[in-house]
């Protein structure tokens, strides 16, 4: 019996010392080590691709926005142009007194819609890129485009009231005179808010990007 039990201690001390045991942990480690590599590059390479997206992004909102800035300017440029005419036909329609100013059978330039982009905001969005945009810069840009959108309504709803036959139809009334004037008032109000989130949202993109630059190109067209 005791012969037995010195015969199976032997055999479980063999079988124990044929298990490689170190190797086996070291080849573990070696797996584990290289899984997490694996992951840490591709996370890596994950967060160049989301940072080459934002940059793209920033550069061609930057673009835009300058562009938008220019068009708007004109746009401003003009209208500062036609509205103490409005603002003199409105004092004469109100007082009775001849109006100075035909706007029979046509539709003032610049009163009608202006083409201010939003492109490159729209991609955003579709791309995701602004999922990685910071608070602070997402907020301002949200803002702006939100106004500019909101500019966009205002137009739509001041030509669509204004083409009207009705509209046109007794210019010897002040009412349409009276109206176009504190329409246009209230339009260069709003656009001045539009240059001043214009501005705000450059700074920003160009202060993410670190490029003072950037936009500059469309800017200067």
């Amino acid at each position: 019996m005791s012969e037995d039990n010195s015969k199976e201690g032997q055999t479980r001390s063999r079988v124990t010392h044929r298990i490689p045991f170190g190797r086996l942990a070291l080849e573990f480690v070696v797996i584990v080590v290289g899984v997490l590599v694996a992951l840490g590059f591709d996370q890596w390479m994950t967060n160049i691709d989301h940072r080459r997206l934002v940059d793209e992004t920033l550069y061609a909102l930057a673009a835009e926005i300058a562009e938008n800035t220019v068009t708007l300017e004109r746009r401003m440029a003009y209208h500062d142009r036609i509205l103490p005419g409005l603002v003199e036909n409105q004092r004469a329609a109100e007082g009775g007194e001849r109006q100075s100013i035909s706007i029979t059978g046509a539709l003032p330039e610049g009163l009608g819609l202006t083409p201010l982009r939003s492109t490159a905001w729209e991609m955003a969005g579709v791309t995701e890129a602004v999922r990685h945009f910071g608070l602070p810069i997402l907020s301002t840009l949200s803002l702006t485009y939100s106004i500019q959108e909101s500019l966009h309504e205002y137009d739509r709803i001041v030509s669509a009231g204004i083409i009207q036959p009705q509209f046109f139809a007794a210019t010897d009334q002040p009412g349409p005179i009276i109206y176009l004037g504190v329409m246009l008032s209230d339009v260069r109000g709003r656009e001045d808010e539009l240059g001043r989130f214009y501005a705000e949202a450059l700074r920003h993109v160009r202060q993410q990007l670190g490029d003072p630059g950037a936009g500059a190109v469309m800017e200067v067209r």
